[in-house]
């Protein structure tokens, strides 16, 4: 998957721009040419700076610590990390960076999960340009409240030396899926609950584990024999 790290640019400026100053951004998502047009509309609006794009969740996690930049657009389903996954990471262990999400999956259930694991917004795919950039330029101008949720510390289990976190037993049957090469909407399938369901029991064991992904507590899981 390419991941293009972009020099800083000024946008082009419209003659009413919605952003006072430049909003640095980073865009991710896994379709290229959709990708380039959201960038193109965002620079083409005026008041936005895109530092840094990519197709991939990881690696969007890695830029968003990285970079640290004013907001983050986010495709929901993306290879690696999916959007839901790096908002938690970024919940669970920072940086503090608003998360709006970008996706043509509208069902409820995604979006409350969207939401739940922290993202300052949601927006469909398939709304016109000019009316995303303008909702992205009411964010970023701090007219709707961005502060990302983080998890309190009760939510966090510590680890210490041999120490290993008390699984409940679907969380345990999640990671055993999870470690079978299973995605989330696979193991909602398998075991015929709702994903949202499923996202909420690897939250739990996310946290737990102090990770930042499920495959990070899966083998994390492993390391210490709770699963193979």
């Amino acid at each position: 998957m390419t991941t293009l790290t972009l020099p800083r640019r000024t946008a082009r400026t419209s003659p009413a721009p919605a952003v006072t100053g430049d909003c640095r951004v980073i865009v991710a998502d896994d379709h290229p040419l959709y990708r380039e047009g959201i960038v193109r509309a965002l620079l083409a609006h005026g008041g936005f700076d895109v530092v840094a794009e990519t197709g991939d969740g990881a690696e969007a996690l890695r830029l968003i610590r990285e970079l640290q930049p004013d907001l983050a657009l986010l495709d929901v389903r993306m290879p690696g990390l999916d959007g839901v996954d790096v908002v938690h990471a970024l919940a669970l262990h920072g940086p503090d960076v608003p998360v709006v999400m970008l996706s043509a999956f509208t069902e409820s259930q995604l979006v409350e999960s969207a939401l739940e694991a922290g993202a300052a917004g949601y927006l469909d795919k398939g709304e016109d340009r000019d009316l995303l950039c303008e909702r992205l330029a009411a964010i970023a101008s701090r007219r709707v409240d961005l502060a990302p949720r983080r998890l309190s510390p009760h939510e966090l289990i510590g680890r210490n030396g041999q120490w290993v976190p008390r699984l409940t037993g679907s969380e345990h049957e999640l990671l055993q899926l999870a470690g079978a090469g299973l995605d989330k909407l696979e193991i909602a399938d398998a075991l015929g609950v709702a994903e949202s369901l499923v996202r909420a029991r690897a939250t739990s064991v996310i946290g737990k584990f102090g990770c930042d992904s499920l495959g990070d507590a899966v083998r994390e899981a492993r390391a210490a024999g709770i699963i193979r």
